[in-house]
């Protein structure tokens, strides 16, 4: 793998995370108040990703993530994973996570807009 494809690939997991952080924020601030962080991160880890399973089991995610985006969530800490044990990922994985990233960023705007 490319360098150039290697650094891309950690930026665009960088921009999905913060992505989903927003959109997680956002929704678990609506209904559950500025405690949704204790109440998300007490149960999973210190890290998104170690809180994935989590997302399926809160009804109110369910309802913002299609249970096609939530699988895809899964795939991108399995290309996390590879990228962090110095693995390289496919062609396929790296056009995964470009539009992954495309489709987080505009469910961000619309949910934002709204």
């Amino acid at each position: 793998m490319k360098k150039e494809l290697l650094f891309e690939s950690y930026v665009l997991l960088f921009e999905i995370e913060i992505t989903l952080v927003s959109i997680i924020e956002k929704e678990m601030t609506t209904h559950y108040g500025h405690l949704w962080r204790q109440i998300f991160f007490a149960e999973g880890g210190t890290h998104l990703c170690d809180n994935l399973p989590l997302l399926f089991r809160l009804n109110l995610l369910q309802d913002i993530f299609t249970d096609h985006e939530l699988h895809d969530l899964c795939i991108l800490v399995d290309i996390k994973n590879s990228l962090n044990q110095k693995l390289t990922i496919s062609q396929d994985d790296f056009d995964r996570l470009k539009y992954f990233s495309h489709q987080l960023n505009r469910k961000k705007f619309l949910s934002l807009s709204i």
